[in-house]
Parts: C-alpha cells; sequence; structure tokens
C-alpha cells in the first residue's frame, strides 16, 4: 500500500494554504480539518483496497516469432461493485525490444478488462516471463501495488509467419493443378523407374540378369532422375553474424532464413539438414524430410547461438567432404570476411566439383553506404577510402567464387530467406544438381 497520485497534490494544496496562515489565523482550524479528512479519507480507501480481490488471466507459456511485432491479452476482474482504476505494468526479458510496457484502464463491476501488451522479440531462446504488476485506486488517495499472475515462460522461436505465408501460397497453386500429374523424368538418375525388354542401344551394365534368365530373354533396369536430392543449410555463427540490422543480428536473419529453405526444399521433397560453424563445426540435425523432421530442424535452428570467434571456412569444406558422400547443394549463410578472404574461395574449391556450394552473402548496408558518401572532411574521406577498399576486395571474392563454378547471392539480411529460397528453386530449374 502506498499513497496514490492524487494525495501528493492535495497535501500540496494544504500546504500552500498554510502559508497564508499567519496572516489569518483562523485558517488553521480549516487546515487542521481539511487534513484530517484527507487522512480519515485515504484511511478508508486503504481499507476497502485491501479487501479487493484482483484476478488475473494470460497464458503461461508464450511463443514469439523473432522479429515480428505481436501483441499479448491480459484479462483483469476484479472483485469491487465500484469501478476501480487500474495501472498495469508488464516487465519484459531481454529477449524483447522493449523492457516494460505500462496500460491504464477502468475496472467496472461484473466486466473483464482486457488489456493488449504490444512485444517485439528481439533474440531467439527461452527466459521467464515476469508477472504483472497492477496499481489500484478507487479515488487516488491510497494505492494498493500486486502482482496478479503467476510468472510464466517465454520462447521465442525463428519466424515461422513467413514459412506460413508460403503454406498458404503453395496450396494455392496446387489447388489450380488439382487433377493434374508430373510425370517422373527418366535418365541416369539413382531411382528405380521399372524393368523392360532390352532394345538395341541399352548399356550392358543396365541388364537384370536375374530377370533376364527367369524371363529367358534380355530385361534391362530404367532409372529416372533423383527427385530426392540432399541440401545441406551451413549457418555461420562467428563474430561478425552479431552484427544488428532492422533490430535483429546477422544470424537471426540467417536462422529465419534456413527455417524458410528448409520448409521449401521438404515440401520439394528434398532431404535437409543443418550444420553451424564458426572456428569447429557443429551438425545441428542429418539430412531427411517430412513434418517431424521440419520440426527437428527448427528447433535446431532456433537453439543456434553466436559466438565472438573466427569462423573457418575450410573446416566446414572438410567436414563436409568427410561426411557427405553423394552430390549436395551446400547453401553457406554468412557475411564476408574483411580480410583472409581466400579462406573462403580455398572451401568452395575444396567442396567444388562433389557438391555444389551456394553462398548467400548477407550484405552490410553500412559498409555500402560508407562507400558511397561523398566526403566533407579528412575523417570521411579517411573511412570512404577504407570502406571502398573493403568493398572492392568483396566484390573481387564474389567474382573469384563465381568463376569457380560456386553460386553466390547478395541480399540484405532482412531478405535472405527469399533470396535462398529463390536461388534454390533457380537450381532446381535448371537441374544443376
Amino acid at each position: 500500500m502506498r499513497p496514490g497520485p492524487l494525495a501528493p497534490r492535495l497535501l500540496l494544496a494544504l500546504a500552500l494554504l498554510g502559508l497564508a496562515v499567519p496572516a489569518a489565523p483562523a485558517l488553521a482550524w480549516a487546515l487542521a480539518a481539511g487534513l484530517a479528512a484527507l487522512l480519515a479519507a485515504a484511511g478508508v480507501e486503504a481499507a476497502r483496497l485491501s479487501r479487493l480481490v484482483l484476478v488475473a488471466e494470460r497464458p503461461g507459456s508464450v511463443a514469439l516469432s523473432l522479429g515480428q511485432p505481436e501483441s499479448l491479452e491480459l484479462a483483469l476482474r476484479t472483485s469491487s461493485p465500484a469501478t476501480v482504476h487500474l495501472l498495469v505494468r508488464q516487465a519484459w526479458p531481454r529477449l524483447v525490444e522493449a523492457a516494460s510496457t505500462t496500460r491504464r484502464a477502468a475496472g467496472r463491476a461484473g466486466e473483464v478488462v482486457r488489456l493488449a501488451l504490444p512485444v517485439r522479440p528481439v533474440a531467439r531462446g527461452r527466459a521467464e516471463l515476469p508477472p504483472p504488476w497492477v496499481a489500484a485506486t478507487f479515488w487516488g488517495l491510497a494505492e494498493r501495488v500486486c502482482p496478479v499472475a503467476p510468472a510464466g515462460e517465454m520462447v521465442v522461436l525463428p519466424d515461422l509467419r513467413a514459412v506460413g505465408g508460403l503454406h498458404a501460397q503453395l496450396n494455392r497453386f496446387v489447388l489450380r493443378g488439382l487433377g493434374s500429374r508430373s510425370a517422373p523424368r527418366l535418365g541416369k538418375g539413382r531411382e528405380f523407374d521399372r524393368l523392360r525388354e532390352y532394345v538395341r542401344g541399352d548399356e550392358f551394365r543396365d541388364i537384370a540378369w536375374r530377370a533376364s534368365a527367369r524371363h529367358g530373354k534380355l530385361i534391362v533396369r530404367e532409372h529416372r532422375l533423383d527427385r530426392s536430392q540432399d541440401v545441406v543449410v551451413c549457418l555461420d555463427r562467428g563474430h561478425r553474424m552479431a552484427a544488428r540490422v532492422a533490430g535483429l543480428s546477422r544470424l537471426d536473419h540467417a536462422v529465419n532464413a534456413a527455417v524458410l529453405l528448409g520448409y521449401i526444399c521438404n515440401r520439394m521433397e528434398d532431404r535437409v539438414g543443418l550444420v553451424s560453424f564458426a572456428t569447429d563445426v557443429t551438425v545441428g540435425v542429418g539430412t531427411g524430410r517430412g513434418a517431424s523432421h521440419l520440426r527437428r530442424l527448427t528447433m535446431a535452428a532456433a537453439g543456434v547461438r553466436g559466438e565472438f570467434v573466427h569462423t573457418d571456412y575450410r573446416a566446414l569444406a572438410a567436414e563436409l567432404r568427410r561426411r557427405r558422400r553423394t552430390r549436395t547443394l551446400v547453401v553457406v549463410l554468412t557475411a564476408l570476411p574483411e580480410l583472409e578472404t581466400e579462406a573462403l574461395v580455398a572451401a568452395a574449391r575444396a567442396l567444388l566439383p562433389q557438391h555444389l556450394p551456394l553462398v548467400v552473402v548477407l550484405d552490410d548496408p553500412g559498409l555500402r553506404a560508407a562507400a558511397e558518401l561523398r566526403p566533407a572532411g579528412r575523417a570521411e574521406l579517411a573511412r570512404a577510402l577504407v570502406a571502398r577498399d573493403v568493398a572492392a576486395a568483396r566484390e573481387q571474392t564474389v567474382r573469384d567464387l563465381r568463376r569457380l563454378g560456386a553460386l553466390v547471392v547478395e541480399t540484405p539480411p532482412g531478405d535472405a530467406g527469399v533470396a535462398a529460397m529463390n536461388a534454390y528453386i533457380d537450381v532446381k530449374r535448371r537441374q544443376l544438381l
């Protein structure tokens, strides 16, 4: 219990009137009566507030999408027959952009007050959600402050709204073509399609000798191009991915892109896996497909944490060459290094031609703006010259990667998911795997 917002104002007014007591002594009795009435009214209000019951309802566990503005609903009920003025304050964990949110409301008898508390997550993880605190008062002379709900849990996951929107668009596209079928493409793939009689020109290595012996004539195996191919998404968790763009770190943007790319790969019947790398390589989830595998990939991506360490591209290439025996699309979500750019080129050279590297470069808008700045002084000139040198080195790295045969996509961090998805679809369309 504490004094209400109106009590200090009335006390100040009485104090100002007290300055006139030397000139008009009769005011002393009036001031004393007013102070006694004020204290009595505050005591009555405090007694009523002590018997007041406040009940709040909210979900015990809240799951939010990274970077997406959302709102949490809080429902309040009071036991008082009179109107109660409420000041609600919700403190947020460090996963959220704002430190706290404050809302005012009036609770009437038998009415449920519903408040929408806006929130925007800026970091992935799991944290305790503190209980909301409410300051209640009737007349403003006394105020009762208390928590109105138990502590909960907040979980911030990668942005799944983009996945949901893509899911709806793909469903509409499929429904337009309902009743049509896509014939399998025959070729020298690994998937068995059928057995048929031998015709002149067939290769002898395709002959099924056991089937030929059973039928008394030559039978050959016919294969089709693989429909399920391997895709490995590699998340750079090094120090360059810690820089924030539009309120989120580059790693957070990369995680959102990895989840979106994993969904579209699963929808295209490809096997997708996830690894993260810095000075070492951590396998988040192996290649696979299906709804349960997609959930495991999403949780593995949500658990990737950035480290302020060096990024070793050569170690990534060596680990992938050791683990991956079949041709794989290797999608690397990274920010190009300012120095030692030859490490990324050497890693791409080690992966080619067995695998197909796709490097999704998260662009640096600050570097680009500094390189294009027209300097007005010596300090700005030095900054612009350094930025232009770094930008030129990065452009040379991109050219070297493309000259080797690797695919490179440069994109702002916020558009990394769409850029990676478009590049993957282009790879499938051109049958580069």
